[in-house]
């Protein structure tokens, strides 16, 4: 990111990266609820999180799977499914993951792994299976081989893991890889080895399983979102005249048969009443238009009483 803020603490879309990939889990109803950071990004997190959330710290950057392992504390006996999530991945859905935990418990597999097949190559670590289909192992793109780069399912760093097999398999992850780090992917490869049953759902849309690591991929993000965002108030009857060129941020209430005009901005709290018509060019923030009002082009609206 070439930024001083850390990747998942970055703005997008009226949230955090971080509070993106979070969202899409709590109607799962998680208990616990554990998000791993490093001391730097403690403070930071703290008193900002979901209710019930906890808070892990990884105290050295040493891979995804000691990521993982610094949780392993807040699990004390818990015998369930876990999800291990991505915080930069601001695509996902409710529904994807539901569906994940589904396959995986259908499949009765100690672990599930959500794959991508995107139309364009990326630089995430390529699912290697068997000839029956099965998952043999996951080989991160620094590791991979000329062939195994050329294979177009991706993994996404998403996972579920039964809880009994994965703390064992982090305990036995070593750092024998090109980056020096334990890798998450390693411990699927210790489950496989040890005849556990592994399997992959890929997800019927590979941009739901993207994650961000650049400010190009960040903003291709914000817009994919933004569009997520005003189709949903189009389908609940907001008319929306150029939904290229409006802005909505999630938490914006709008009424059916409000009319949202051009190059238009909702941030924040803002709710918009059933027949009001703003913009075009109209900033509004934290503030209620109500019902068949005009908020005229070139209007800032603020609850700070700022109105121009």
């Amino acid at each position: 990111m070439h930024s001083d803020r850390p990747k998942h603490l970055h703005p997008l879309v009226g949230r955090r990266l971080l509070d993106w990939s979070i969202e899409p889990v709590l109607a799962l109803q998680p208990d616990p609820l554990v998000i791993v950071c490093s001391p730097a990004t403690k403070d930071e997190l703290d008193g900002t999180l979901p209710a019930g959330a906890t808070l892990a710290l990884q105290e050295e950057p040493r891979g995804t799977g000691d990521a993982v392992a610094a949780a392993h504390p807040a699990f004390d006996g818990f015998e369930g499914d876990v999800f291990v999530l991505d915080g930069a991945a601001p695509l996902l859905t409710t529904e994807l993951l539901a569906t994940l935990l589904d396959e995986h418990r259908r499949a009765e597999a100690s672990v599930t792994v959500l794959s991508i097949e995107p139309d364009e190559p990326l630089p995430y670590g390529r699912i290697l299976r068997d000839e029956d289909g099965s998952l043999r192992a996951i080989v991160e793109e620094k590791d991979a081989s000329a062939e195994e780069k050329a294979i177009r399912e991706l993994n996404t760093s998403i996972y579920v893991f039964r809880a009994a097999d994965l703390w064992p398999a982090l305990e036995a992850l070593d750092p024998a890889n090109a980056q020096g780090e334990l890798y998450l992917t390693d411990a699927v490869r210790h489950l496989v080895e040890a005849g556990r049953s592994a399997a992959v759902y890929c997800a019927p849309v590979a941009d739901m399983g993207l994650g961000v690591n650049t400010r190009a991929e960040l903003a291709e993000a914000a817009a994919a979102l933004r569009r997520r965002i005003v189709e949903e108030h189009m389908a609940a009857g907001v008319a929306v005249t150029d939904p290229e060129t409006t802005w909505i941020d999630p938490d914006v209430v709008i009424e059916a048969e409000a009319v949202i005009e051009p190059f238009t901005v909702l941030r924040g709290k803002t709710i918009v009443r059933s027949g009001a018509v703003v913009g075009p060019h109209a900033v509004v923030e934290d503030s209620e238009v109500g019902s068949g009002e005009l908020v005229a082009p070139f209007t800032l609206l603020r609850p700070d009483g700022g109105d121009a």
